[in-house]
């Protein structure tokens, strides 16, 4: 069953160009847009202080330790299991991006997009986690599309992101308080920043 939907997508991407194509940008650039584009929106202040709210403040810094978790426990996995990718174990197969020939589970992508999506659930933004789950589910598509993943290393790939937001989010209240206070110091950081960027402009 593996094998047959990966070949079934692989032969679907390498035989219509304008779908490889969509498929080579979701499985390379399209996890690193969603979580830096959260980043810096939990990053960025104006004048008037935080672009977001409390509660969003605090589930996207759950969003990156599920994140960081999620990795650490791909790591392990991967050097207990040197499952072999598609393009290593068959003998046909399109290869549509370069990727070395390391562990193949889980998908380290989906992993992380996916403990995000679950976290900004679990920590009650849970229209934003939605979307970020079905990106998440895209991009695992796309990885399988292109040639580089099997379908079970993106299922195990979504149950390893599952599983780091949820220890995430046990420490629920500590996690919250955790977050509101690295916010406060960045935003102490970004004050006094502005303030010596307001006094050198008016020197």
């Amino acid at each position: 069953m593996d094998t047959s939907v990966y070949h079934t997508l692989n032969n679907f991407a390498f035989d219509h160009p304008w779908v490889g194509d969509i498929a080579k940008f979701f499985a390379q650039d399209v996890v690193f847009i969603l979580i830096g584009g959260l980043a810096l929106l939990w990053l960025l202040r104006t004048s008037r202080g935080r672009l977001l709210d409390d509660r969003s403040q605090v589930a996207i810094f759950a969003g990156a330790l599920a994140v960081i978790l999620g990795l650490l426990i791909v790591q392990g996995i991967g050097h207990l299991w040197d499952r072999p990718r598609p393009f290593v174990a068959l003998h046909h197969f399109h290869k549509l991006i370069p990727h070395p020939a390391d562990a193949s589970f889980p998908s380290d992508h989906v992993t992380g997009s996916a403990a995000l999506a679950f976290a900004l659930i679990l920590f009650g933004r849970v229209r934003l986690g939605l979307a970020t789950l079905v990106v998440a589910l895209l991009i695992g598509v796309a990885r399988v599309m292109v040639g580089i993943h099997w379908p079970t290393d993106i299922l195990g790939a979504i149950g390893v992101g599952a599983l780091a937001a949820i220890v995430v989010a046990l420490p629920r209240a500590p996690v919250a308080r955790l977050a509101r206070w690295c916010s406060a110091i960045y935003d102490r950081a970004w004050l006094g920043l502005a303030g010596v960027l307001r006094g050198q402009a008016t020197r």
